[in-house]
């Protein structure tokens, strides 16, 4: 599709003209242009204004688009365009003025824009609109969007993995919220990590497609599952500064306290069973230390017996086993980045050395058997916590088209922070 643009100055002097073609992209003419415009936005320094004239209105497009809730903004022809353009006007400061043009033989320069898409040859400047997903803007929007559960036309899970590179995916850790990572970043398997925030158990593109287990595996990597202590900002008409934890109903549900909640029986006999989610988490630990144990061990080259390998995993401090077991009010639980995804040098170097396998194959097994506690997380702790977070909000009469409907903060707790 072809693409024609023209810059004038105040005094409608000509500055500048201009065609290319959009390869494998926009099927309208209006994602045509909307990936034009935030091109050109993204070239503007901060704080300045620019007019864009065109035959669309965008301009009642663009006041209905940024006046809507997330919910409703999805619905929007575009979406993905429109959210990109909103938030670079937002971040850059930017005064941008749409216009519309009714009659474009009426107006000089836009029929010179036509005549510039006319004259277009094969031989022509080409761009190919999927380029504009390596934009960093839309990066961030697609990861923001893939975090807060809000569907893309762009396939979320199919986006994720077109991550193939290690540059990709630093660029998402300079995000604030890693930075106590930074402190020990050389504690850190990289390879292992990066490897293993994109594999799946599922093999099957279609199954890994809609696999909620998967999408769960990536808000808890960005620590972006919905708490309470988040949705009560997301949803402030709904949920009190208050609200607390939807199992033990005594302290505030951070995902600190979503690992460790260990609460007292119920004082009564009618009152639904509380789950102790610190038990239920060392048993699916222990499991998952045994199967690595068990692997290790059985290797031809083999140089630590099970128990011995058994006991030095559960010791790493950075697993959080040890921690776990001994957890009070007053210790922090060390195993959480570990239990996000980001797995320690010191279990790579563990497994490889007692197992007399290479680096390479004792990271395959990390991998798969860490996979699989991740699933049993989903199941034995998130999914129940899930239930009982719905049998709270039918207590409150918070119904979960109420959620779906309600306006509510905007990507309030998942701005892109890149400070250090």
């Amino acid at each position: 599709m072809g693409c024609g643009w023209l810059q004038r100055d105040d005094d409608e002097f000509i500055l500048a003209t201009g065609s290319f073609l959009w390869t494998n992209g926009p099927v309208s003419p209006q994602a045509s242009e909307l990936g034009f415009i935030l091109q050109v936005l993204c070239l503007l320094p901060d704080n300045c204004s620019i007019d864009l004239y065109s035959i669309h209105s965008f301009a009642s497009l663009y006041k209905n688009f940024s006046g809507s809730s997330p919910e409703r903004r999805v619905r929007f022809p575009c979406y993905l365009l429109w959210m990109a353009i909103h938030e670079q006007i937002v971040t850059s400061c930017l005064h941008c003025s749409f216009h519309t043009i009714a009659k474009v033989s009426a107006d000089p320069y836009l029929s010179r824009c036509n005549v510039l898409i006319d004259s277009i040859s094969p031989d022509d400047h080409s761009f190919p609109f999927n380029s504009l997903l390596d934009l960093p803007l839309l990066r961030r929007i697609l990861v923001v969007s893939l975090c807060n559960g809000i569907p893309l036309v762009t396939d979320p899970v199919g986006y994720w993995r077109t991550f193939t590179n290690m540059r990709n995916f630093f660029d998402i850790m300079n995000l604030s919220r890693f930075a106590p990572l930074r402190s020990s970043y050389s504690s850190i398997d990289w390879n292992l990590t990066f490897d293993l925030l994109k594999d799946t158990l599922y093999h099957r593109l279609d199954t890994a497609s809609i696999s909620s287990s998967y999408r769960f595996r990536l808000q808890l990597w960005f620590d972006e599952l919905p708490l309470m202590f988040r949705l009560r900002f997301r949803y402030p008409g709904l949920y009190a500064d208050d609200s607390l934890c939807p199992n033990c109903g005594v302290f505030m549900e951070t995902l600190e306290h979503f690992f460790t909640c260990s609460p007292d029986a119920p004082i009564t006999n009618d009152a639904p069973p509380l789950i102790s989610f610190r038990i239920r988490l060392l048993e699916l630990l222990d499991q998952f230390f045994n199967r690595l144990a068990r692997k290790a061990s059985s290797c031809p080259k083999a140089q630590l017996e099970l128990n011995a390998v058994l006991t030095q995993l559960k010791a790493i401090p950075s697993l959080g086993f040890s921690s776990l077991q001994n957890y009070s009010d007053a210790l922090t639980f060390t195993g959480l980045w570990f239990l996000r995804g980001f797995i320690p040098r010191d279990l790579t170097s563990l497994i490889t050395s007692s197992s007399g396998l290479p680096r390479r194959a004792a990271s395959k097994i990390i991998l798969r058997q860490f996979l699989k506690l991740h699933r049993e997380i989903y199941h034995q702790l998130w999914r129940p916590r899930c239930k009982m977070k719905s049998l709270m909000d039918t207590a409150l009469n918070i119904t979960p088209t109420m959620l779906r409907t309600m306006k509510c903060s905007d990507f309030t707790n998942f701005r892109f922070d890149t400070s250090p």
